[in-house]
């Protein structure tokens, strides 16, 4: 029940339409900067830093540093348990797309 619970706040961080939009968009496009979100989300540069911070501490995203860039893109990996995140399988960007 505790890996329930705990995709459950996976979800719930998903829930949050910018964070939502940022997923979307790393399914699309795999690695990205920060800046390249900045760009394409129109927000400001902490405000998509602040959502990249807690989808990071959901262990949604993951990161790497390459010089002064960061690069994140989609945890693949289960936070919970040994094996494939949920989200690995669900096409976000389908369903947004079906949905206009």
């Amino acid at each position: 029940m505790v890996e329930e619970n705990s995709c459950i706040t996976l979800f719930k961080s998903l829930g949050v339409p910018t964070r939502m939009e940022i997923y979307i968009y790393l399914q699309d496009r795999g690695e990205v900067t920060v800046g390249e979100l900045v760009e394409k989300i129109k927000l400001t540069q902490p405000t998509i830093s602040y959502h990249l911070g807690e989808m990071k501490n959901e262990n949604i995203l993951k990161s790497r540093k390459k010089g002064k860039e960061a690069f994140y893109s989609i945890n693949t990996s289960c936070p919970y348990h040994d094996g494939e995140c949920v989200f690995k399988n669900i096409s976000f960007s389908e369903i947004s797309h079906a949905d206009h």
